[in-house]
């Protein structure tokens, strides 16, 4: 060691160019690493991709040498990709799927605006592939998985956009499986997320069905209803036979049941029945599976293929009189069938009986041990976060919050044996199968497919809180409900019809059928008269309908001049003509419908020739409509009803007018549609 020492060191000069040497190789590593760089091989590759293509010259005066870096400090985004994604903006390269040299397709933002971490994550200040891409100990963002990525539009976008399927079925999913009752989701904006399921109230639960059924639903409510949104908690045998003991004790009478006498039995006859429930457009909320096994119908309303080995008869009978004189909430409208119609429907529902359900169901006499257990359960589980209970409050925070979900620290996971440590996988398997995590954990079993598995993943993946912090000009917002209600006694007759169940009026209601806020404008008294004594078909294609609510002439009245008088919009006058309907400008507009816009790729007029079956049909246009209203929908659809499927084709006056004048002649009723059934 003295000797190799004395060797290198013996002597000053010695000492001096030893020194000097390493210092010299000290100085070249930070060059030679530089010129080895992977941004710099990226770089090299590219030049020798490009040559010998047309556009070579062009190509390599646009791109930009050394390291690149988008900055953006009122967003919070640093990134360097497009120092190896060197042909981002560069759609001469389409046929090149190379990576990293393939172009970004068409998205609605600038690159040189957002940067490329926003959308894609990842660790952007990087320069090297494993530490830009990839999780380390000092990054634990990688970028996201492609299956994932709509979630980023959910960073700042609350609405529902035409290009992010995915997240729209998982928000809609986190809503209708009624996650949201348990927690708490905060979108960017500010609104908590609300659930769009409807669980039943069990304050009289014990009216509505049997000991058994309710035992039977809680050990498996699929194996009741496949389309049933209650997941399945796994219970035991004792633990569901308690919980049924508790339920069935809290239950009291309810003054809507006890009110109706019980039900005399009509005489047998199925195809009375059928015909009833296909007359009320049941089926417009309510699936049911046919002879063949398929299951038909909307999803508004719980499945009643197997009602009959549910519900009590008097119950029954006592729901179908008013269904809000027992749930005041419910979304079901009034109605107004007749004793004879109730007898005629609950024979035909009470048929729909599946008793192998019940198989075993096997139930001993109810202790008050039972009894107290069963509620102690209840309250464990949380089912008061979806269900009025007798006795029990409604818990608060009763499962962690997921506003911020999409940006949860490793330091507050344990993956489970098998889950890849990425934030992606953790919430995949969480949604997928819970009890993986850990048997004694609360949350019950959800029954989804791999690709609502995946939607639901990508919805809370959005939930990263980063749309707060972003300037409030790349953060949008959805519009808010209001808490509108219609007034006087039409406004009673409304919400007994539960018309905002189904349409949306100034801000409030649903969405399967068409908004009514400007429908005074739209519509012409008579035909509004005559729609609501016998509401007819105009989406020939479409099982869902408006039903028929048996009003009187007096009730149809009051509606109708509500309706013409009050929803009207202040854009112009609903009896205003755009032009002289003369024949020459009717063919005009007809040429027109048929040639130059093709209206009939969505529309139909005659039932036998044209194929559209998107938008209503339009063969008693003239009668339903106003020419008013037709003429400006023309003009801008979106103006009159936002997110109208029907896009503005920048129709000019003169064309808009002929339209008019075409649309506004027919008004025939020879064109029957389908019997197949059609919505407003």
């Amino acid at each position: 060691m003295r000797s190799a020492w004395r060797k290198i060191f013996g002597d000053p000069v010695r000492a001096f160019g030893v020194v000097s040497l390493v210092a010299l190789v000290s100085l070249g590593i930070a060059p030679a690493k530089n010129h080895f760089s992977e941004w710099r091989h990226y770089q090299n590759a590219y030049l020798r991709l490009i040559r010998g293509r047309a556009d070579a010259v062009t190509l390599e005066k646009r791109m930009d040498h050394g390291v690149q870096q988008i900055w953006l400090p009122e967003q919070g985004v640093v990134d360097r990709c497009t120092s190896c994604h060197l042909a981002l903006k560069q759609t001469s390269l389409r046929d090149v799927q190379e990576q990293p040299f393939r172009p970004h397709p068409p998205i609605p933002h600038s690159l040189t605006e957002f940067g490329c971490v926003t959308c894609h994550r990842g660790q952007g200040p990087a320069t090297t592939v494993h530490e830009a891409h990839r999780s380390s100990l000092a990054w634990e963002e990688p970028v996201l998985p492609a299956k994932y990525l709509q979630a980023s539009c959910g960073q700042c976008h609350m609405e529902a956009l035409t290009g992010t399927p995915q997240l729209n079925l998982g928000r809609q999913l986190l809503a209708r499986e009624g996650c949201v009752h348990c927690h708490a989701v905060e979108m960017s904006d500010g609104t908590i997320m609300q659930g769009k399921d409807d669980p039943p109230p069990l304050r009289h639960v014990a009216e509505k069905t049997t000991r058994e059924w309710i035992y039977a639903w809680l050990k498996d409510p699929q194996a009741y209803s496949p389309t049933a949104t209650m997941p399945n908690f796994h219970l035991s045998d004792d633990a569901a036979r308690d919980v049924t003991a508790f339920l069935v004790a809290q239950s009291t009478p309810s003054s809507a049941v006890a009110s109706v006498a019980a039900p005399a039995s009509a005489t047998p006859d199925t195809q009375a029945g059928a015909t009833l429930y296909g007359q009320s457009f049941c089926a417009s909320c309510h699936a049911m599976q046919n002879a063949a096994g398929n299951l038909v119908g909307g999803d508004l309303g719980p499945e009643l293929t197997k009602i009959g080995t549910k519900t009590n008869p008097r119950w029954l009978a006592a729901w179908l009189r008013n269904p809000a004189a027992y749930d005041p909430n419910t979304r079901m409208p009034r109605y107004r069938f007749d004793d004879r119609q109730i007898a005629t429907l609950l024979e035909f529902l009470g048929a729909k009986k599946d008793d192998d359900f019940l198989a075993n169901a096997h139930l001993g006499d109810t202790t008050p041990e039972q009894v107290e257990h069963g509620r102690a359960l209840v309250i464990e589980y949380g089912c008061a976060s979806c269900h009025e209970i007798n006795g029990v409050k409604k818990p608060e925070n009763f499962a962690p919050a997921l506003s911020r979900v999409g940006a949860k620290r490793f330091a507050q996971i344990a993956f489970p044996v098998g889950v890849p440590h990425t934030l992606p996988d953790f919430i995949a398997a969480k949604v997928r199968d819970p009890r993986a995590f850990g048997p004694s954990l609360k949350m019950p079993q959800f029954k989804l497919s791999e690709q609502q598995v995946d939607a639901v993943t990508t919805a809370l993946l959005a939930q990263t809180g980063r749309g707060v912090t972003k300037a409030p000009i790349v953060r949008a917002g959805t519009l808010q409900p209001t808490s509108y209600q219609p007034a006087g006694r039409a406004g009673q007759l409304m919400r007994g019809l539960r018309c905002l169940s189904c349409h949306s009026i100034n801000g409030r209601g649903g969405d399967m059928a068409p908004d009514l806020t400007w429908e005074g404008s739209a519509v012409k008294r008579e035909w509004l008269v005559q729609f609501l004594k016998n509401p007819e078909t105009l989406r020939p294609a479409l099982i869902r309908r408006m039903p028929k609510f048996n009003l009187t002439d007096a009730e149809i009245n009051t509606l109708t001049d509500y309706i013409m008088t009050v929803y009207q919009t202040a854009a112009f006058d609903r009896d205003w003509s755009p032009a002289n309907p003369t024949p020459t400008l009717v063919e005009t507009g007809r040429q027109l419908f048929y040639g130059k816009y093709a209206c009939q790729s969505c529309h139909i007029i005659d039932s036998q020739k044209d194929k559209g079956y998107i938008g209503p049909a339009l063969w008693s246009a003239g009668a339903r409509l106003n020419a008013a209203w037709i003429y400006h929908w023309l003009k801008d659809p979106q103006a009159l009803r936002p997110g109208a499927l029907e896009p503005n084709q920048h129709i000019s006056d003169d064309d808009a007018k002929a339209l008019t004048a075409f649309l506004s002649s027919l008004k025939s009723s020879n064109s029957t549609p389908s019997k197949n059934g059609g919505g407003r």
